[in-house]
């Protein structure tokens, strides 16, 4: 038992260091953390595989792209919708802000009942979590309109200035 109980605190500790790690302002600074996997920024960014659109299917031509990669068991991922719904009504003429859900099946996703999704949302491919090296999640991932990675990490992380200051780098 008390093996457990100091499991369990460890456990805890490094979460919140984690997510107080995660709390920083990132700018256009290139920012990434890779230590949940993803992408390294500067890489061309593979093809985005959807397997099932649950949303109309995006136009993403000249936009920006942010792919924010959940579970319906992630609560932190569930919390965060409603920034990422936030971002999306602010800048949805320049980035498309896309809900990408794990492998779980059909059903888990369309039972799903949180929190609303406003931006779009998709059922992917298996292969496209290795294709991004996505290892854990919460994680997003920021693409530019010529499909360079230009963030990849926390969604906490992406808020107005970092977006505004990316738009301003790298839009067209």
């Amino acid at each position: 038992m008390k093996a457990k109980l100091a499991i369990t605190l460890i456990v805890v500790s490094f979460a919140s260091h984690v997510y107080g790690q995660s709390k920083t302002n990132a700018t256009v600074k290139e920012k990434s953390d890779l230590s949940m996997g993803g992408l390294a920024i500067g890489t061309k960014a593979p093809a985005i595989n959807a397997v099932e659109w649950l949303s109309e299917v995006p136009n993403l031509t000249g936009k920006f792209v942010v792919l924010d990669f959940w579970g319906t068991s992630c609560k932190p991922c569930i919390s965060g919708f409603a920034h990422v719904n936030e971002l999306h009504r602010k800048y949805k003429d320049k980035a498309v802000f896309i809900a990408a859900t794990t492998d779980e099946s059909p059903e888990e996703i369309y039972a799903f009942d949180g929190p609303p999704v406003e931006f779009y949302s998709m059922m992917q491919k298996p292969s496209t979590w290795k294709d991004f090296n996505i290892q854990g999640i919460p994680h997003m991932i920021v693409i530019d309109p010529k499909g360079i990675v230009r963030f990849s990490g926390n969604g906490i992380d992406v808020n107005d200035k970092m977006l505004l200051d990316l738009f301003a780098k790298y839009g067209k």
